[in-house]
């Protein structure tokens, strides 16, 4: 890995702030690898050490969030137990299949992957409705399993994607999605991350600070969304859309 060689003191201060932020991101409203993954690029990491290394450092953080959302009695258990297994596997046969890919196609799709994930949230956004029915295993199977895959396979805005799937599918408040979608999130960067670890595709180099600036930040992340409630997740969920469209945006037109 000679290019480890070449990242300097400030690409490392600038992946610890990028974890900060991107840990406090996650932990309400998911989407913290829209921040990470481009960063990781813009540095010139290759494609899929990219990838091994946001997982490697997003997975300390969904950890500590699980934790606190856990002691705040938050979660929904239920859904957890039935969909955790089904989304570690899923997320790890994902990451398996991105190794065969070229690091052109990845950093493509990875490119690709953001704009079309904020507007679909976007538009699904405007779509929910509170609704009443029972949690069926099949549910939350669909709901969940094959956001894991995606996770595996890229995982730019997976959380959002999860919060966003267990509101309109599974008719959760907010707070109680976001919750539930922190130990889910854990396992699925879990599985990817055990996949990228044999094949020798993490850089500790920057996980290392990124995952320890992601604990903090997913720490005061969760306790401003429990404390704020489902109208300040709302607000911060526009705020990541917002931003990451306008980011995509300037890459764009600085290219």
């Amino acid at each position: 890995m000679e290019f480890a060689n070449e990242i300097s003191i400030n690409w490392i201060l600038i992946f610890i702030l990028t974890g900060f932020i991107a840990g406090y991101i996650d932990s309400i409203a998911g989407g913290g690898g829209m921040i990470t993954v481009p960063m990781l690029l813009f540095s010139g990491i290759p494609p899929i050490f990219v990838l091994g290394t946001n997982k490697m450092q997003s997975v300390v953080g969904a950890l500590m969030a699980t934790i606190k959302y856990a002691t705040s009695k938050k979660i929904n258990w239920k859904i957890v137990s039935i969909a955790i297994i089904p989304c570690l596997i899923t997320s790890y046969i994902g990451s398996e299949l991105v190794m065969f890919l070229s690091d052109e196609i990845i950093q493509w799709a990875i490119l690709l992957s953001i704009p079309i994930a904020l507007l679909a949230l976007l538009k699904k956004s405007n779509q929910i409705k509170e609704e009443n029915s029972e949690l069926s295993k099949k549910n939350i199977f669909l709901a969940t399993a094959p956001i894991g895959f995606y996770d595996g396979l890229l995982g730019p805005g997976t959380g959002t994607y999860l919060t966003i799937s267990m509101k309109k599918f599974l008719h959760l408040d907010y707070l109680t999605a976001t919750a539930s979608t922190k130990p889910l999130n854990f396992a699925t960067n879990l599985g990817s991350v055990l996949a990228f670890l044999i094949a020798g595709k993490i850089l500790f180099l920057a996980a290392i600070p990124m995952g320890l600036a992601n604990i903090a930040g997913s720490y005061v992340g969760s306790h401003y969304a429990i404390k704020g409630g489902e109208e300040f997740i709302k607000k911060v969920l526009i705020f990541v859309l917002i931003t990451m469209l306008i980011a995509n945006i300037a890459k764009i037109v600085l290219n």
